[in-house]
């Protein structure tokens, strides 16, 4: 007995009873055989980044799982961070037969705004575990201060 089932995206997106029975299988092979295209490598990818504000600093987060830290680029100007990289396809399994390729391979770039408050040339990148972490000290600002009008009398 399988404890695992099989994710169809495409179960999502169409209603299943919109097509009838016996050709359904087939219109879901179709669909499946789109998404799962063998030749992933030549499309560029997006990682997924998270951000956040932690004892005093800007912290991003990028996932990168299978990138080599000398391939990954890291640039910050004008309010936006910039990461650039490529993932290269494992050359062990380059030369053999793949029969299902569901990783993206191939160079990548994301570009995000930061908060303006930031002290650039403090920036630093660790990659560890296939997580990319910048960090990015934040300058306190003073607070606001509170201004009294004065009502003028004639």
């Amino acid at each position: 007995m399988n404890s695992l089932v099989r994710w169809s995206p495409m179960e999502d997106l169409i209603f299943r009873s919109f097509f009838r029975r016996s050709w359904d299988e087939d219109v879901w092979e179709v669909f499946e055989n789109l998404l799962e295209t063998k030749g992933l490598e030549k499309y560029n990818w997006t990682p997924k980044v998270e951000s956040y504000r932690q004892n005093g600093s800007y912290v991003i987060k990028a996932d990168l799982p299978g990138v080599e830290a000398k391939d990954i680029h890291v640039e910050l100007e004008n309010g936006y961070l910039t990461l650039k990289g490529e993932r290269k396809v494992d050359k062990k399994s380059k030369d053999k037969k793949v029969d299902r390729r569901e990783v993206f391979y191939g160079s990548f770039e994301r570009c995000m705004a930061v908060p303006e408050n930031l002290k650039a040339e403090e920036i630093k990148a660790k990659y560890h575990d296939g997580v990319l972490e910048i960090t990015i000290p934040v300058e306190e600002k003073a607070p606001a201060k509170k201004i009294e009008v004065e009502e003028v009398k004639n």
